[in-house]
């Protein structure tokens, strides 16, 4: 297992991944908020995620059908991390959100976000 860390900007919120590769598939998804905001999602499995720092620095926010859980630092405004709608027992981890020295080379997938909630 590789393990890689990452935060929001003002460092707050801080996490840490376990990947079985270097090598990853990123998904560039066309919905509305990832769309805008250039998210790229490395989904990783609940049980390959932690979060360290910052539990208490979250904010929640929901739009469409509410199933997304989008988290923000409520100082930076960044979202490192979510739960998403499309991989409900999952963590979407933003890719650039990762501590730049991670190692990890990535494959970007175009993903369809918009089909129906």
């Amino acid at each position: 297992m590789i393990t890689v860390e990452g935060g929001c900007h003002c460092g707050h919120v801080r996490f840490e991944v376990r990947l079985e590769s270097a090598d990853v598939e990123l998904l560039d998804c066309d919905c509305s908020i990832c769309r805008m905001t250039g998210y790229l999602h490395l989904i990783v499995p609940d049980a390959r995620f932690r979060q360290t720092e910052g539990r208490n620095d979250l904010t929640l926010y929901r739009f469409g059908s509410g199933r997304a859980r989008h988290l923000f630092c409520q100082h930076c405004g960044i979202k490192s991390f979510y739960r998403p709608r499309s991989h409900p027992d999952a963590i979407s981890v933003n890719w650039r959100c990762l501590d730049e020295d991670h190692g990890l080379t990535s494959t970007i997938v175009p993903f369809d976000g918009v089909y129906p909630a």
